[in-house]
């Protein structure tokens, strides 16, 4: 399969989802987010619809599993698509608390989001769509935004750079925020 067929992929599964929440299509969503469980009858339900997609593991199992986790998580009635180029360590910051937003550049005290964090960055390519669904499934909870385009991209390349790109957009994020509020006051 080439690598343009692989890319075209993602922004028309991203436009068919979009059309079923317009539509409140209750139904279909039901059937993506079930690709997203543990139980193998819910995932294979979940075939009819992302079978366009490519989202059955036959030839590229990865490939399923990355259509398959963009599906559901899309699916998810309180998370939201924004198309921010961002990356999705950046939508894991909204799930800090005060306090361990605080503690964030701390080396010594790493809070349960910032473990979650690293576990996911350390995670193989046939691990890391299990550990996004996990905090997707935060993410909804805390009715959250994903840049969906640019998680199906890092996920289907899953590699340094996207790893890289994802631990500054979670840590470094912090730490813009505090550059910016430090010239704020001394300017003032």
């Amino acid at each position: 399969m080439t690598t343009k067929y692989k890319e075209s992929i993602g922004p028309a599964l991203i436009a068919f989802v979009h059309g079923l929440k317009e539509r409140d299509d209750r139904g279909t969503l039901a059937l993506l987010r079930g690709a997203l469980t543990d139980s193998e009858e819910k995932q294979i339900r979940a075939w009819r619809v992302i079978a366009r997609f490519g989202g059955i593991p036959q030839d590229d199992p990865h490939k399923a599993e990355v259509v398959s986790t963009v599906a559901g998580l899309m699916a998810m009635p309180k998370l939201n698509d924004v198309r921010s180029g961002k990356p999705f360590g950046y939508a894991c910051l909204r799930l800090l608390s005060d306090d361990e937003r605080k503690s964030l550049s701390k080396v010594d005290q790493l809070g349960p989001i910032s473990r979650r964090m690293q576990h996911l960055l350390a995670a193989s390519r046939s691990e890391v769509c299990e550990r996004v669904r996990r905090l997707g499934r935060r993410l909804d909870r805390e009715d959250g935004t994903v840049d969906f385009a640019q998680l199906y991209h890092d996920l289907l390349y899953w590699g340094d750079k996207a790893k890289a790109n994802w631990a500054v957009a979670f840590w470094g994020a912090e730490f813009e925020d505090v550059a910016s509020t430090t010239e704020k006051e001394s300017d003032e």
